[in-house]
């Protein structure tokens, strides 16, 4: 029993890291990111608190109603003077009080605006507000996108070094035991055994390295996708090979650019914030309506409280015309104005810049495709010569130090390669962002 218990735990330990091991294509990584990353989890929500305030705004604009109730007892009841005259005792004043110790007012009332020009400018800015949460929503996700397809992309050179490696190791292996049948045998010297072995050994320190840092590079990933970066993970794209050349370098259209939409849209929200300021010049008009109704008792009769109501109701418009804020309005229109101008020369400023950063992604793509051709030559030319030395020794008529020497500039040719493969992409990415194609 005791064996069945640990045998169904294990089984269960095996399902459970099953279960949180992902398999992801980039697309998928991009698609799991726009779910799960915190940054677009917040601006998820800063749309949906823009939006709540469009309606709290709109709640302005509808009918306010409201009811009320009262209860309450005068136990003392003021006294009130009146002259003589009402009763007949002409030049006498006479002391009496007015009214009942026990009421109850209970009543419903409501307003309306009529008309506010500033309430539905105020309204259109709420919604342009939306807007301007939705563009910061979609400059995190270019950012977002932009560092988990750097992330997947450094993952998987990662992987690749290390399988490059890995293979460098088996070669040097293969090599290691047939320099050592030769030198058991007597054609080979124990000098060239070992060399070849202590290549071994700094083969498997550099792949021990390299291991930790392809696990930094996928838990890079798993961060910048917003999951647990202890997840077991297994990459399913692969790198993009070099393009033939630079013909997909486009042109720069500034209104391609996220910040320039942003900016575009804060200048919109300044000329609404100037009319609105304007529009407090207008007349505002509102209605209400009220209605009520009353009972009351006096000492002795409280039971009747409630017995007789008496009503009460009104309606009424009201115009409200401004004449004179001691120029509150037209200061606030004047920061408004500042405020635009100022938009103005950021955009200005930020297009300059833009035109800069574009003009270096190009230059560093260009050189990118230099220096990715240049490494495929070098490789190439790795290749032969390790061919070349490995005829010659495995003849007789090479050293083991020129074996070892051809295989490690094979794999520095090959890693080269895999690395400014990467840089490539890089800047290829670099580049659409800064086009704003990302």
């Amino acid at each position: 029993m005791k064996y069945v218990f640990t045998l169904l735990t294990f089984l269960g330990v095996q399902l459970a890291s099953a279960q949180t091991e992902l398999t992801l294509s980039l697309d998928q990584a991009l698609d799991m990111a726009t779910q799960k990353n915190v940054t677009m989890l917040n601006a998820s929500l800063d749309i949906a608190y823009a939006e709540t305030q469009v309606n709290e705004i709109k709640a302005q604009g509808l009918p306010q109603i409201s009811g009320s109730t009262d209860f309450s007892h005068t136990f003392k009841i003021p006294t009130q003077i009146i002259p003589g005259d009402f009763v007949g005792q002409t030049g006498t004043t006479i002391a009496t009080q007015f009214g009942v110790p026990f009421n109850i007012n209970a009543g419903i009332g409501a307003s309306q605006l009529l008309f506010d020009g500033s309430f539905f400018l105020g309204l259109k800015a709420a919604s342009e507000f939306v807007n301007i949460s939705k563009l910061s929503a979609s400059a995190s996700e270019i950012d977002i996108k932009e560092g988990v397809t750097k992330a997947y992309y450094m993952a998987l050179i990662s992987e690749q070094n290390l399988s490059q490696l890995n293979t460098s190791l088996e070669n040097i292996k293969k090599l290691q035991s047939e320099t050592e049948q030769l030198y058991n045998a007597g054609f080979a010297e124990k000098l060239d055994v070992d060399r070849l072995t202590l290549s071994v050994a700094n083969l498997e320190i550099n792949i021990n390295k390299l291991q930790n840092q392809a696990k930094l590079a996928k838990q890079l990933l798993l961060n910048s996708i917003g999951v647990d970066v202890n997840q077991e993970i297994t990459l399913t794209s692969e790198l993009p090979d070099e393009p033939v050349s630079d013909s997909n370098v486009s042109d720069f259209n500034p209104e391609n650019r996220i910040e320039i939409k942003l900016l575009d849209q804060q200048q919109e929200l300044n000329q609404l914030s100037l009319k609105r300021y304007k529009m407090g010049y207008v007349p505002s008009l509102y209605g209400n309506f009220s209605y009520g109704s009353s009972t009351f008792a006096s000492d002795g009769d409280f039971d009747k409280l409630g017995d007789d109501w008496y009503g009460n109701g009104r309606y009424a418009v009201s115009l409200s015309v401004p004449i004179f804020d001691g120029f509150y309005k037209k200061a606030k229109m004047d920061q408004v104005k500042i405020d635009i101008e100022k938009t103005e020369n950021t955009k200005r400023q930020a297009i300059l810049g833009m035109n800069l950063q574009v003009a270096q992604a190009k230059t560093n793509y260009v050189n990118a495709l230099k220096t990715i051709e240049l490494q495929k030559k070098s490789q190439d030319l790795a290749e032969r010569i390790y061919n070349t030395t490995s005829i010659k020794f495995k003849e007789g008529i090479g050293s083991s130090f020129e074996m070892i020497n051809a295989e490690s500039e094979l794999t520095q040719a090959k890693t080269n390669y895999l690395n400014a493969l990467y840089e490539l992409n890089v800047a290829k990415i670099d580049l659409n962002k800064a086009l704003g194609l990302l």
